[in-house]
């Protein structure tokens, strides 16, 4: 992983926000690819002022959203053989892909914008939406949705974490993607609860104020 990560960095520093386009876009069309890291990196380059925090997560939608509708068309102009040898290693046999057509039949707009979040489904989840026909407006809206959740996400932790990005990279570069991906939906939750839970109190205490004096 350590070796993903300077290549990740190199990639920064030559391509800036470009980078963070063609990891995502590549991700979405599944390829493999380290947007948790490149997303993380682009935050520690905001907290540097070295990188805008708006650019980083438009730039990261676009991508997710230009990967996904590529993918999406690919799926529904070639169909079952084609998605089939993509998801041959997530779907191995009928029963499955008979689940997943009835997954979508009913919660397809759902299924897309939480599967433009979660690591390893970011990479598939608009091949079903292709092969199973979801209405490209609803593919299109669900996607941007999940498409800047995730960066947001992503750039916000690296921001938040600062200049400690890079020892936590360093700390679980044995890890899977997924620990990368706790991290980030951890130090999230973390920053947002440290700033907006002293607003939330205090918002609190003076409603109880205000329902004690009308009293």
């Amino acid at each position: 992983m350590l070796t993903l990560v300077q290549w990740t960095s190199t990639l920064l520093a030559h391509l800036g926000v470009l980078a963070i386009y063609i990891v995502l876009a590549a991700e979405a069309l599944g390829i493999p690819a380290p947007s948790e890291i490149v997303l993380l990196l682009s935050g520690l380059l905001v907290a540097e002022g070295r990188m805008g925090f708006a650019p980083a997560v438009a730039t990261g939608a676009l991508g997710s959203l230009s990967g996904a509708t590529v993918a999406y068309w690919l799926a529904r102009v070639r169909g079952r053989p084609f998605v089939e040898r993509r998801l041959q290693a997530v779907f191995h046999n009928p029963e499955h892909w008979a689940r997943l057509e009835a997954l979508f039949l009913r919660h397809a707009s759902l299924v897309v914008v939480v599967g433009r979040v979660l690591t390893g489904v970011r990479l598939v989840v608009s091949y079903p939406a292709g092969l199973f026909r979801m209405p490209m407006p609803a593919f299109l809206v669900t996607s941007a949705i999940g498409a800047v959740i995730w960066p947001l996400i992503g750039v916000g932790a690296g921001w938040y974490f600062g200049p400690r990005v890079m020892q936590l990279l360093r700390t679980l570069h044995k890890g899977e993607d997924w620990a990368l991906a706790g991290l980030v939906v951890a130090g999230v939750g973390a920053a947002a609860w440290w700033r907006l839970a002293p607003r939330w109190r205090r918002s609190a205490s003076r409603r109880r104020r205000q329902q004690l004096e009308r009293h």
